[in-house]
C-alpha cells in the first residue's frame, strides 16, 4: 500500500510526463498542418504538362512519397493529422482559435502588426496564425504566435 502523499507524487510524476510527451508531439502536429497546407496550395494534376511524367518518375526513383501530382496524398496527410489531434484530444488536448478574435497576451504571442486597412479588420484583431496555439488538460501549454491588425 502507498501513502496518500506517494500517490499525489506518483500522480504528478505521471501528469507531468504526459505533459511532456503531447508538448514533444506539437512539433509533428504543426508539420502535418503544413504539408497539408503545401498539399492544397500545389497546383493540380496536369498543371506540370510533360514534365509531369518526368516528375513522377523521378519522386518514385526517390522513394520520398507521393508525388505532387498525386491528389490524394493531401487527403492522406489531412486524415494522419486528424487522427492524431482527436489521440491527443482524448487526452486532453485542445487547440484555440486565435484568428479573427481580439489579441489576449495570456494566450497569444504578437509576432508582427500588418495594417488594418490592408488586412480589413478593426485594429486589435489577430489577422493571420502562424503557429496554433493549445491548451492541454485547461493549462496553457503552448501560445498562438500571431500577426495583430495595428493602427
Amino acid at each position: 500500500m502507498t501513502s496518500p502523499r506517494e500517490r499525489a507524487q506518483l500522480q504528478l510524476a505521471l501528469r507531468q510526463q504526459q505533459e511532456a510527451l503531447v508538448r514533444d508531439l506539437l512539433p509533428v502536429l504543426d508539420a502535418l498542418d503544413r504539408a497539408e497546407s503545401h498539399w492544397r496550395q500545389s497546383p493540380p494534376p496536369g498543371v506540370w504538362g510533360r514534365w509531369s511524367n518526368v516528375w513522377s518518375s523521378l519522386w518514385s526513383r526517390l522513394r520520398v512519397g507521393p508525388t505532387p501530382t498525386d491528389p490524394g496524398a493531401g487527403a492522406g496527410i489531412g486524415l494522419i493529422r486528424a487522427q492524431l489531434l482527436e489521440a491527443l484530444q482524448t487526452h486532453g488536448l485542445d487547440a484555440f482559435d486565435s484568428l479573427g478574435q481580439p489579441f489576449d497576451p495570456q494566450c497569444m504571442q504578437a509576432l508582427g502588426q500588418r495594417p488594418a486597412t490592408a488586412a480589413g479588420v478593426a485594429p486589435g484583431l489577430v489577422v493571420e496564425e502562424a503557429v496554433r496555439g493549445y491548451r492541454w488538460q485547461g493549462k496553457l501549454l503552448r501560445e498562438a504566435q500571431v500577426l495583430v491588425a495595428g493602427p
